[in-house]
């Protein structure tokens, strides 16, 4: 496939192409942005293109998809090319040091049968001490036939020194809008939906491929129905919530639907443009539960929120940070009358 089915990133894509066609690559790249935002879509399209065996006929700097070492590159067979991705061993997946080993015994020999032998590394930030320590004697003596393209989300993590041994090529989530029309095209939902998920998954393409759309209306019910009259008087609901969202795998899920409610909700309160509301289609739900609250009240959950989401990666008792939050939540919505915000 071309660099065209590829969503948004045109202007980096457009850079990589240039650089392709005018044969000014550099020896190694780093690409940042967040997850499944299509850095390593981009990353196999630029191998293809510089490997596709209809290039060195047509000199077009965009991959064919169909030729033989494209099929290999997405089929990660490829003679020339390798691709290293982290361990999916345990809870902290890491990139060990005979990964590394393997990309040396890879790019010291030359191309088979291509221009170039390409390394592409995922997450090269969960690099060991000592791998990332090896990839940076490769980096600094690069044989001159090699390519690296390396991809994070967390460039802070990554090691200074291989950071700037690589040009760095930034990519951001794509519109809402484009990202809107690409799923009712090829997921053949509606626009709502479409809508809603372009929204939670902030523009990162490959996110929202995934999403299950019914998934999301169920667990958004839930949680609005957690908040609406009566519902928060009871504390053995609130305690079952939180044991059900502490478990592996739905941690993240459950704190980015508080988010999204407790956004809308405070959108509501401060009577904001309907358009910016994400749940559109309950703004009367969230109308009633917004007579029960402040914007004042809110704002104290949702740091209270950021700080849960924090201790996510600190290994804190998420099972009693939750049933602390919920509880704090209840106060904050709560059937007794609220005052009037002042001014």
């Amino acid at each position: 496939m071309p660099f065209s089915d590829i969503i948004g990133h045109s202007a980096p894509i457009g850079w990589l192409q240039r650089a392709i066609q005018s044969n000014h690559l550099a020896h190694a790249y780093l690409f940042v942005g967040d997850n499944a935002i299509g850095k390593k879509l981009t990353a196999i399209r630029m191998a293809q293109a510089i490997s596709c065996d209809r290039y060195r006929e047509s000199m077009t700097p965009d991959p064919c998809g169909v030729c033989k070492s494209c099929y290999q590159i997405e089929a990660q067979t490829h003679p020339d090319f390798l691709f290293i991705q982290p361990d999916s061993e345990g809870q902290n997946p890491q990139i060990k040091i005979d990964r590394v080993r393997e990309i040396e015994h890879h790019v010291i020999y030359r191309p088979l049968i291509g221009v170039r032998k390409i390394c592409l590394i995922d997450e090269v930030d969960r690099l060991t001490v000592g791998a990332a320590n090896a990839l940076l004697k490769t980096l600094e003596e690069p044989p001159d036939h090699c390519l690296f393209l390396l991809m994070t989300n967390r460039p802070s993590s990554l090691l200074a020194t291989i950071t700037s041994r690589c040009l760095v090529v930034r990519f951001s989530p794509s519109s809402p809008a484009n990202v809107k029309n690409y799923l009712i095209e090829v997921r053949n939902i509606s626009e709502s939906e479409a809508r809603l998920i372009s929204c939670i998954s902030g523009g990162r393409v490959g996110e929202a491929l995934q999403i299950d759309i019914t998934d999301v209306i169920a667990r958004k019910g839930h949680y609005l129905s957690l908040l609406s009259e009566g519902s928060l008087d009871s504390i053995p609901p609130l305690l079952d919530t939180a044991e059900a969202v502490s478990k592996p795998g739905e941690v993240q899920k459950g704190l980015n639907e508080f988010w999204y409610i407790l956004r809308d909700l405070l959108l509501v309160t401060l009577k904001c443009n309907s358009n910016e509301v994400m749940y559109r289609e309950d703004i009367p739900t969230l109308h009633t539960i917004a007579k029960r609250t402040s914007p004042a009240a809110l704002l104290n959950v949702l740091d209270e929120l950021q700080s849960l989401e924090f201790g996510l990666h600190r290994n804190l008792n998420m099972q009693l940070g939750l049933e602390r939050f919920l509880l704090h939540l209840r106060d904050a919505i709560s059937s007794r009358d609220v005052p009037a915000p002042v001014g």
